[in-house]
């Protein structure tokens, strides 16, 4: 019950992984665990990825192109995914995410519940009046993420956006879909749209590096109209560049406020992570 990508942990897509300039590949296996309030949601993610390395550069030590293919798999107490996933950074501003998520609902915690219409509110006291109509069944997602970035003065920006279509089981005829927190049909379009800026505030040895800033969030479901905003701020900080046999350690955290949203307009909301890659 957590979103995947929140602007925190999409921060870490702007630190880009150093690699030795003689290295062509790399293989890399991450987890992360995350948990966030209003709405409540925790959220354990294994995953990794090949990456081929076409171009570095120079100046930044750091992948300039490279295409790249990945799994991973996540669990929350009220559902869980497997995404498999392919990646191209044609150059260093930008890059494009190809990826499919299947979904296991398991008839718990909020997932899935169905809603007579697109108007109806899905705050957390409609969500508690509906505990045990919850239903079990699968789901899948088709999502293109392409991500842009740039670079102001001492501002790093970062632009995420999720083009997803959604095939998903359930009474309906709109069911709560919960990696954006809104109600769908059982086939819908969802557009995401995130915008970091960063400042580098402190720089350690290798990859260690604290990151903090603003951010804005813009969520809208064609099928319902609903369309939700938040800003706040994002820190990631990697204290360290290695920890034991670990690389990058990092730790996340956002905190925002609802400036639209059809149940919690003007109410706070608050993520937070802990996660680590292993190379190999």
């Amino acid at each position: 019950m957590i979103a995947g990508t929140s602007p925190a942990h999409a921060a870490q897509e702007t630190q880009a992984s150093t690699d030795r300039p003689d290295k062509t590949t790399q293989t890399t296996l991450h987890a992360d665990i995350a948990g966030q309030a209003n709405p409540e949601g925790l959220m354990l993610i294994f995953g990794g990825y090949r990456r081929w390395i076409r171009e570095m550069n120079n100046e930044l030590n750091i992948p300039s192109s490279y295409l790249q293919a990945g799994a991973a798999i996540g669990v929350s107490p009220a559902y869980g995914k497997v995404a498999a996933y392919a990646e191209w950074m044609p150059a260093l501003f930008a890059k494009v995410r190809f990826e499919y998520d299947v979904y296991r609902f398991f008839g718990a915690n909020g997932a899935l519940l169905s809603f007579p219409s697109g108007d109806s509110k899905f705050g957390r006291n409609e969500v508690n009046a509906l505990k045990g109509l919850e239903e079990t069944g699968y789901g899948g997602r088709f999502l293109i993420r392409p991500t842009f970035f740039g670079k102001i003065g001492p501002v790093i920006i970062s632009n995420q956006t999720d083009f997803a279509y959604y095939q998903l089981t359930g009474r309906g005829p709109y069911v709560l879909e919960w990696e954006y927190e809104i109600l769908l049909k059982h086939f819908d379009h969802v557009f995401n749209n995130r915008t970091n800026f960063l400042i580098n505030a402190w720089k350690g040895p290798g990859e260690a590096s604290l990151l903090i800033g603003p951010y804005y969030e813009i969520t809208h479901a064609y099928g319902a109209d609903l369309t939700k905003q938040r800003v706040g701020g994002v820190i990631f900080w990697v204290p360290q560049d290695t920890l034991w046999s670990f690389n990058r350690p990092r730790i996340y955290s956002q905190l925002g406020i609802y400036v639209q949203d059809p149940n919690r307009q003007g109410e706070p909301y608050f993520a937070m992570g802990v996660g680590f890659d292993f190379d190999l």
